[in-house]
């Protein structure tokens, strides 16, 4: 019987780096226009030398200066104590420079001068979530919704933390109220996409790559989103498609060549997934996603040696993967290495009790072994654990070792 490998395909939620759904950082540009055109008006006559200050922090902030941008909302501050989007203002400086509890007192500062201000609390809120003070940020986005309904930065940034906390029906609601008051917003096209698609949703996930594509054709965010979505509706040459084209608008992501060699890896293309694999490891030598898959694909194609390097490397980069022990336990039983296959399948069960292929061929090996009883152990609990699973292609495997069993009794 052949040993199986189960293919490393992760979440699609865990993979882009710069995702939107656990981005808590300020926007620059954003920020700086919604306080300038919120207080202008109001502060415009009474102190044109504190405006200037504030609007050089302004400029300053939007160039990425925030230490210029601090100086100059504190010298609008200087001339004008109560003016609070000064306060506004200096919380995003600080904040951007790391100085969270600065940025809160400032913010803090600029709600006590003006309780009515949706960015103080907005921004408060920002901030909040950054330090993980979910519940807080969640009370601050919701009194900036309160303040102004149309607010939708306030909602997309709420599905954020209802996303991260696995609330997706809050988070979808939140996400579509955001596009809805903002149609333009890219990244809330795909944190809704990536809200649905683990809801199973994944037609209606893809509607919404689709969306944020239409809007920005050269973000390859949504391209590789849209890949994985599509790779999961079996719709392969689509998703690769798509993950080439992800490649090209951002050629240093490492995990987008590793999704490109599982869909050629499931055409049976092996050369080629080989190469995406090891693009991956060259612009990330750390990523055990990539070695665990081309130790997959060199199995396949019978290159134990090269395999079993892999399996290893993921090992000691992830001493817990019990899919690295079972590969490295293959690789070693067809070396004829038995006694150390067993050894290193029995750790993978160890890690992982649930991980039915570590069971199954385990009892392929013993089973070779004439350890007939030891076999039909180890073989009906990867019946049972597939069942649970509902894999039907590794059910279908296990009866026919099953089946070999038997003969070979009989």
């Amino acid at each position: 019987m052949k040993k199986i490998n189960k293919l490393l395909v992760l979440a699609i939620i865990s993979l882009w780096v710069t995702q939107a759904n656990v981005a808590w950082g300020k926007s620059r540009g954003d920020n700086a226009q919604e306080s300038q055109g919120t207080y202008q008006v109001k502060i415009g006559e009474s102190n044109p030398q504190a405006l200037a200050r504030f609007e050089k922090g302004q400029n300053l902030y939007i160039k990425g200066d925030f230490k210029g941008a601090e100086a100059a909302f504190r010298e609008a501050i200087a001339l004008d104590p109560a003016f609070a989007p000064a306060y506004v203002g200096l919380g995003n400086a600080l904040d951007d420079q790391g100085k969270s509890q600065a940025a809160i007192a400032s913010y803090n500062q600029a709600i006590q001068l003006d309780p009515q201000s949706p960015e103080a609390h907005f921004n408060l809120g920002l901030t909040l979530a950054k330090l993980d003070r979910y519940a807080e940020a969640i009370a601050e986005y919701q009194k900036t919704i309160n303040l102004n309904p149309q607010y939708a930065r306030a909602y997309y940034s709420l599905g954020n933390i209802y996303y991260y906390q696995n609330n997706l029906k809050a988070a979808i609601t939140n996400y579509q109220a955001a596009v809805r008051l903002d149609p333009k917003n890219i990244k809330a096209y795909i944190s809704l996409g990536n809200a649905l698609y683990d809801q199973n949703k994944i037609t209606e996930a893809i509607t919404q790559y689709q969306q944020a594509i239409s809007l920005d054709p050269e973000n390859a965010e949504p391209h590789y989103y849209l890949g994985s979505a599509l790779y999961d509706q079996g719709k392969t040459a689509e998703a690769i498609a798509e993950y080439q084209t992800t490649i090209r608008l951002r050629p240093d992501y490492a995990q987008t060549y590793v999704k490109l060699g599982n869909a050629l890896y499931d055409q049976g293309k092996m050369d080629d997934a080989i190469a995406q694999y090891q693009k991956a490891i060259s612009l990330d030598q750390q990523n055990t996603d990539a070695h665990y898959n081309l130790g997959n694909a060199l199995y396949e194609q019978g290159q134990l040696t090269a395999a079993a390097t892999e399996y290893s490397t993921v090992i000691k980069l992830q001493p817990r993967s019990a899919k690295a022990y079972t590969g490295l336990a293959n690789t070693l039983d067809d070396q004829g290495q038995v006694q150390a296959a067993i050894s290193n399948y029995q750790k993978a069960i160890s890690i992982d009790p649930n991980y039915g292929y570590a069971y199954y061929n385990l009892a392929i090996t013993l089973h070779k072994q004439k350890r007939v009883d030891e076999a039909l152990k180890h073989l009906n609990k990867a019946r049972d654990l597939f069942q649970s699973q509902k894999n039907q292609d590794m059910l279908e495997q296990v009866n026919k070792l099953y089946q070999d069993i038997n003969s070979r009794i009989n």
